[in-house]
């Protein structure tokens, strides 16, 4: 037991050098209870969306996802990930996307919602929309009426 003790707390300093080396090199000053917060995922919530591509509409949905890409990332700093894939035959479309928290979701669903929505659910049909993590209410009952079926953390980690 002790040394298991030990042992956690060696991974624990390694974890805390490790985040506080990357900020030296990026000149950012974090806490140790900022750090752990950075690691906590309890909050984040992310989907798993399958959707048809309609026909002749792959050009289009590459062309929107070019744009989509780009606003998150240039504006959503709490989207952890966020990936579209396509089938081989270009029927299906796979969105991944991945969320720090319930507040982050609510931001991108809003700039979907006024930049987006109409053209992207245009081209697709929704066929599955898996949503996972700790999502609160507001969270579900905007993405309720999508489809969404949800499914609770019960543990685990992200890197």
């Amino acid at each position: 037991m002790k040394h298991r003790n030990s042992s956690m707390m060696i991974l624990t300093l390694a974890f805390l050098c490790i985040i506080a080396f990357g900020n030296f090199v990026s000149g950012q000053k974090v806490t140790t209870k900022e750090a752990h917060q950075k690691s906590k995922t309890t909050d984040h919530v992310y989907w798993l969306i399958t959707a048809n591509v309609k026909d002749g509409e792959l050009k289009n949905l590459k062309q929107i996802n070019a744009e989509m890409v780009k606003n998150t990332e240039d504006n959503e700093p709490d989207t952890l990930t966020y990936d579209w894939s396509i089938s081989d035959d270009g029927k299906k479309c796979y969105f991944f996307e991945h969320y720090a928290n319930s507040k982050a979701v609510m931001v991108h669903t809003k700039t979907f919602g006024e930049k987006f929505a109409n053209r992207l659910l245009g081209m697709i049909e929704i066929e599955s929309f898996q949503v996972f993590g700790n999502p609160d209410e507001e969270v579900r009952n905007s993405l309720s009426p999508l489809g969404a079926k949800f499914h609770s953390s019960i543990g685990g980690f992200s890197r």
